[in-house]
């Protein structure tokens, strides 16, 4: 992933001229910044969904259930360093579409806002691209529950049920959140079969559960074998 020259200025990401974000909740497992939920989505980043995303997995990982996950590569602010995030996504509009779950004090956002220019690995592509805040009203209204129905199950820990709650009710449980938009550099962005509303996830998880099958199979003959 390029960076710029040291002399370089920084350039703020830009925000849409709109009312600010709420304030975080003060209790639930992302509201109120819970320290166990940030050392279980830590854990789980580092050991599963990182190494997964890193081998090409990601399209054997998505799901309506689970929910869709891509890998941000975004350099922090202070190290310099590449950093890697997985996170739940949409396609809309030419772009993609990520919140930062942990509110304005997500650490991968505030990278963002001091170098907004990020590399992201979607399932089976890479896409190069500038990140822009996106306080609209309307687009949210449009954009964050597309974004929650897609991150599945993980939605629950926001405090409702993706699948069940109205629109409105997503927009207010997630008024404290940042939307962020990615802009591909190579321009307007298609959603493909792997992606949030595709339909390749059914085949790949029917070919994981016949795989599955066979693995048990296999193990209960030698478990019966006789020794």
């Amino acid at each position: 992933m390029s960076t710029p020259a040291a002399t370089e200025p920084v350039i703020p990401m830009p925000l849409d001229a709109d009312p600010p974000l709420a304030d975080p909740p003060v209790d639930g497992a992302l509201h109120g910044f819970d320290p166990v939920a940030h050392r279980v989505f830590k854990a789980l980043n580092r050991w599963f969904m990182i190494p997964a995303s890193r081998a090409g997995l990601g399209a054997w990982i998505g799901s309506p259930i689970g929910g869709y996950v891509l890998l941000l590569r975004a350099k922090g602010r202070k190290s310099g360093l590449v950093r890697e995030t997985p996170l739940s996504y949409l396609i809309a509009d030419g772009s993609i579409w990520v919140l930062a779950g942990f509110g304005p004090r997500t650490d991968w956002y505030r990278n963002l806002l001091a170098e907004p220019a990020v590399e992201v690995m979607l399932p089976g592509r890479l896409v190069h691209g500038r990140a822009s805040e996106v306080r609209s009203l309307e687009v949210r209204r449009r954009i964050v529950p597309a974004i929650s129905r897609a991150t599945g199950l993980p939605s629950f820990l926001g405090g409702f049920n993706p699948w069940r709650a109205t629109d409105e009710d997503i927009i207010a449980a997630l008024s404290f959140v940042p939307l962020i938009r990615i802009d591909a550099n190579e321009g307007w962005l298609d959603a493909g079969g792997d992606d949030p509303g595709g339909k390749a996830w059914i085949w790949r998880q029917l070919v994981v559960l016949g795989v599955t099958l066979l693995v048990a199979r296999a193990m209960r003959r030698l478990v019966r074998r006789p020794g």
